[in-house]
């Protein structure tokens, strides 16, 4: 079956900002933390504000939620960052007309794809990012992207400090 990564980047980028809101994380940062270049962060960040799963606004510290993470599910997630359809998920070779099982079985199976498809919609859409939330640790000093901000913040507070500004 084909699901895209960024269908689990999306999950992994509003559980971040869900855990870890007001700590103002960039899109470098959540890809150090995915393991993935920040330009893919970026893009599935926008597939999200699109879908208004996610709120982001200029500078620093302005990327939220969209909505409650009780109110986001799963389901949510794949649309805004995957193809919508049965036939995208499950791609089949293209058909060989000359041979009935070959030009046929797309015609055979797509129902069945459907409903598999269906059924994993289904399923998502009964899970939250809150669920997913709950099962990490909710002290923020045990996410290294969080304890970098706040070092980088106490740095920068000292250098001011030490300026005057």
């Amino acid at each position: 079956m084909h699901v895209d990564s960024e269908f689990t980047v999306g999950i992994h980028i509003l559980a971040c900002y869900g855990i870890l809101a007001d700590s103002g994380i960039t899109s470098k940062e959540l890809g150090l933390s995915i393991g993935c270049n920040a330009a893919i962060v970026r893009k599935v960040m926008a597939k999200l504000n699109r879908a208004g799963l996610l709120k982001s606004g200029m500078g620093r510290a302005q990327t939220v939620l969209g909505r409650p993470a009780e109110n986001i599910t799963l389901k949510d997630v794949l649309i805004a960052t995957e193809e919508e359809s049965a036939g995208d998920v499950f791609n089949m070779y293209p058909a060989v007309e000359r041979c009935p099982l070959s030009r046929d079985l797309r015609k055979v199976l797509t129902p069945h794809f459907q409903s598999a498809f269906d059924a994993m919609l289904e399923e998502l859409s009964h899970v939250t990012i809150a669920d997913i939330m709950s099962e990490f640790p909710t002290d923020k000093s045990e996410y290294p992207i969080y304890v970098l901000k706040q070092q980088e913040s106490n740095r920068r507070e000292s250098v001011e400090a030490n300026y005057g500004n």
